[in-house]
């Protein structure tokens, strides 16, 4: 176990920076409420976020600065909620138990709702790339106490060391779907000489053994880096959506460096035939805004018969929201009261498919609020631009006014 990381968590938590059951809020949303405050020479970043069975929510985030690990290992710690998001209790560590080079970044979450090989349901799926300079790994572990205690279970897919420049060959940023009869690992993937990354994925009937690298994003310029997948379902139109980051060289696109773009599918295997679309925004002007880097996608019942799909970029407080099943010319910008953070996730509450969860920590260049923190906020308030309880006024990030 990692003492240091452990003995600090502990101590924010007699602080009050980790929330230990207070009275529950009168509303079911709330604003930036604080799981997890880091020492001043630490940060938390890409916060990830799963709801359990019976309720409760799991979130965790990678965790940087010597302040917090003191020479350790990196490992991802791991919160709990009881009451809808309102206070947090830590509980864990996902440690690296088989490469001796740490959980080092991107963390991904998943509870298993139907058994997987051996694995029964309620078994909770934890995923994160583990790195050195002798390469990078995505790993799988598993937990079958509600996240109290982990094991590895097996190496999904490895690559080079860390390294972003083309023709490096990393791994990075997984993501978890139980599709069917099998897991699904989204990843980005630098190995393919053709490319200087793509997105691929793997999958696993019993959790031990991958199949085959399957493409899901990638395109004939060299330079294009399609990175950061997330995947959504949208029951009203039987399509599954996939997200992500796509930088191309020195080019921008009205002022975005890394566009956010997706692609609709009939199957969450099957993306890469699908066409590339961007996620632009008419302005009241009538110029275009391009959100920016590390996309995450959910989709919620509410905003009519479609539903709404709803997308988190890294660069603003806003969230991006579609009520035409994904039209590219039906994208709105609408405050979403939380502050923007190097990959931000979402969540819509199983049970009360109004609520969407807005979670992140600090911006990729370190000048955000630092802390790892969570909002809770009703789709249809979001989708009237109504000013829910406690919602900052006048927190949103202004867009630009010209492309």
């Amino acid at each position: 176990m990692h003492s240091t990381l452990t003995a600090l968590l502990g101590l924010a938590l007699q602080a009050g920076s980790v929330f230990s059951k207070p009275h529950p809020p009168a509303s079911e949303t709330f604003f930036n409420r604080t799981i997890y405050t880091p020492p001043a020479d630490g940060r938390a970043l890409y916060a990830r976020i799963a709801e359990l069975h019976t309720g409760s929510l799991l979130v965790t985030s990678s965790l940087s600065g010597d302040g917090i690990f003191e020479g350790e290992l990196q490992a991802f710690p791991l919160w709990e909620s009881e009451d809808g998001g309102a206070s947090w209790t830590w509980i864990s560590n996902i440690t690296d138990q088989v490469n001796g080079w740490g959980m080092s970044a991107q963390p991904a979450l998943l509870e298993l709702r139907r058994p997987l090989g051996k694995f029964k349901p309620g078994t909770v799926l934890a995923a994160g790339n583990s790195w050195s300079n002798n390469g990078t790994r995505i790993d799988l572990y598993a937990s079958t106490d509600k996240a109290r205690t982990w094991e590895f279970v097996s190496h999904v897919a490895e690559g080079g060391r860390p390294n972003t420049t083309n023709g490096a060959t990393p791994v990075w940023e997984p993501f978890l779907l139980h599709y069917e009869d099998e897991l699904v690992v989204y990843y980005s993937d630098q190995r393919d000489p053709l490319h200087g990354q793509k997105l691929s994925h793997q999958t696993s009937s019993d959790l031990l053994t991958w199949g085959p690298v399957v493409n899901d994003a990638r395109f004939d310029e060299y330079l294009a880096r399609p990175g950061m997948t997330t995947v959504a379902y949208i029951p009203p139109i039987d399509k599954w959506i996939v997200t992500y980051e796509l930088p191309v060289g020195n080019s921008s696109s009205h002022g975005s460096n890394y566009p956010v773009n997706y692609r609709l599918s009939d199957s969450p295997l099957t993306f890469d035939s699908s066409p590339s679309v961007e996620i632009l925004i008419t302005l009241a002007n009538g110029t275009l805004f391009a959100p920016n880097a590390s996309p995450y996608v959910v989709w919620s019942p509410s905003g009519g018969p479609n539903g709404t799909i709803i997308v988190s970029d890294a660069d603003y407080s806003q969230v991006y929201v579609n009520t035409k099943g994904g039209a590219a010319d039906a994208w709105e910008a609408k405050d979403s009261g939380h502050p923007a953070a190097y990959s931000r996730a979402l969540h819509v509450f199983e049970k009360k498919q109004d609520l969407l969860v807005v979670v992140g920590g600090d911006t990729f260049d370190g000048n955000g609020v630092g802390a790892l923190t969570l909002s809770v906020e009703s789709v249809a308030s979001l989708l009237g631009e109504e000013t829910g309880p406690g919602k900052p006024p006048g927190f949103l990030v202004q867009m630009p006014t010209k492309a």
